[in-house]
């Protein structure tokens, strides 16, 4: 039985990834088109106790890869049966080739920093659709912005004479901040994630100060084109990110076929044709 999946790349978040599994086998995407196919050379369990500098290539060669719906099998593992390999692998391949994507979500459970004022929900760390690593040690309560080398934010004050860090790192210091001297996490299984109160961008929005404000959702309108990839996400909320997503085009054109659902098409059809003439042009 093929399992097929959407997650989100964390931490920090970058994306969402789709997986479809067989076995041992796990065939990923990042854009729904171009597939890695993985063997884990271990069970989960035996993964699960693996060190954290444990290189994960090592863990899960690559067997095979699907580009331009073409199945290309790679150098095999010298322990490994070849045979296995190759039907595994054409199985996942008629699986993807033949599925729509994006694939529903089902890192339904996920583990999230806590304010340390009150415990609720404060970023999120880690998702996951496995139940077994509820009860794996957790990851380290910090949370991270994606870094300004891949994600500028223009900031919202003027140009300043002396230096004033990325708008990503100084939201990373005010979270780290409302966690407190001892920051805590908890897992929470989401299975209504539009409706259940849960901060719907991964990060608490509501900030006492409006200097803070402004730097929160100055990050969260630079990343909603990559925001909208994520599934259970309010009709509300979805149609504010697709309006903040409008002026970055070739990041909409890219992930766009991604996107689980679209409230108003107008706006990012106008940003996918705005894209392709300003590429024409260049």
């Amino acid at each position: 039985m093929i399992r097929m999946y959407s997650r989100r790349l964390l931490l920090p978040y970058i994306g969402v990834i789709q997986v479809a599994e067989l076995g041992r086998a796990h065939a990923l995407s990042l854009d729904g088109v171009n597939w890695a196919i993985r063997y884990a050379l271990a069970d989960k369990a035996q993964l699960r106790n693996m060190g954290p500098t444990d290189d994960p290539r090592l863990s899960y060669p690559l067997i095979a890869t699907i580009k331009q719906d073409w199945l290309e099998m790679k150098g095999q593992h010298p322990l490994l049966d070849a045979n296995e390999l190759r039907s595994l692998s054409q199985q996942l391949y008629e699986a993807v080739t033949a599925a729509s994507v994006p694939f529903a979500a089902g890192d339904y459970y996920e583990y999230w920093l806590l304010d340390c004022t009150d415990g609720s929900p404060l970023a999120l760390l880690h998702s996951t659709a496995d139940e077994e690593e509820l009860r794996q040690r957790p990851p380290r309560p910090v949370w991270l912005a994606m870094p300004a080398s891949q994600l500028y934010v223009e900031p919202p004050e003027p140009p300043q004479a002396v230096y004033v860090p990325p708008v990503n790192y100084r939201l990373e210091k005010l979270i780290e901040e409302r966690a407190g001297n001892r920051p805590r996490g908890a897992w929470f299984e989401r299975t209504n994630p539009a409706t259940d109160g849960f901060p719907p961008c991964l990060v608490q929005e509501a900030w006492e100060d409006d200097a803070q404000q402004r730097l929160c959702e100055r990050y969260l309108q630079r990343l909603a084109p990559r925001l909208l990839m994520m599934d259970g996400l309010s009709r509300s909320v979805r149609r504010r990110l697709e309006q903040a997503a409008r002026d970055q085009v070739f990041e909409v054109e890219k992930f766009y076929p991604l996107y689980p659902e679209v409230i108003d098409d107008s706006v990012l059809t106008t940003a996918r044709v705005e894209a392709r003439i300003r590429r024409a042009n260049s």
